[in-house]
């Protein structure tokens, strides 16, 4: 019993003395702005045909100006089809990355920021960011006839998006990024969950959207049937354009 006693007076003891240190105080990121140690228009000689193979390459590098922000604009292929952008800040880096996916279909290239929209660091332009238009150029799925274009709408077209903002990241400001993030909704949703599933080094931090991972059913059911909801007993369509306001 004495020994009980003693046991618990020392755990008490040691409690107590925890209890008395001083909170821990969490430092701020101390990451800062790193300015371009080149010029854009060099980033046009990036040799890209190690991430994407033959055929991939930067179609042009420019310096754009939206209102008072100006950045590096970088478009170009990666192989056999994958368009890409990236938008590299010429004086506000932070050192931080956002890729941003696309909806639907995708078939075009988007650099809305969706949920990320009102980020203090998005808007004093302290991200580099990028997107790609999945592999194809129109909004349709004729692309599901070709397998190659279908295994980059799945998940290609985002991972080698992402090691080229990187690489080109590097080129233009001396070293990589040093937090990475994903932000996507809808489709944007889907290739998030394939990024975190398959690649889960490309990003530090992901938001998945709404993912639009059952294609079968979404696909394969539902369009159908609201297809055949508007269908009349004669075969025709009950709602048409010219009966909305």
């Amino acid at each position: 019993m004495k020994k009980n006693r003693a046991f618990r007076a020392v755990i008490a003891g040691a409690l107590l003395a925890l209890a008395m240190q001083p909170s821990p105080v969490w430092a701020a990121d101390p990451i800062g702005i790193v300015k371009p140690t080149v010029s854009c228009a060099s980033l046009a000689q990036t040799d890209l045909t190690a991430i994407g193979g033959a055929g991939s390459h930067v179609v042009k590098a420019a310096e754009t100006t939206k209102g008072a922000i100006t950045t590096c604009a970088v478009e170009g292929i990666l192989a056999p089809t994958i368009t890409f952008k990236v938008e590299l800040p010429t004086s506000t880096w932070t050192q931080r990355y956002l890729q941003i996916g696309c909806g639907g279909l995708c078939g075009h290239i988007s650099m809305e920021a969706g949920a990320a929209d009102g980020c203090a660091v998005l808007d004093s332009n302290g991200f580099v960011t990028a997107s790609t238009d999945m592999g194809h150029d129109s909004m349709g799925g004729e692309f599901g006839r070709d397998p190659q274009k279908r295994q980059d709408f799945a998940y290609r077209s985002v991972h080698l998006t992402a090691v080229t903002a990187k690489k080109l990241i590097e080129a233009y400001y001396g070293h990589g990024p040093s937090h990475s993030y994903f932000n996507g909704c809808s489709d944007g949703g889907r290739e998030a969950l394939m990024e975190a599933q398959r690649y889960p080094d490309d990003f530090d931090g992901i938001i998945a959207g709404a993912p639009a991972m059952n294609f079968q059913v979404q696909n394969g059911l539902y369009h159908a049937w609201q297809a055949r909801s508007n269908t009349g007993a004669d075969g025709k369509a009950i709602l048409t354009a010219a009966r909305l306001p």
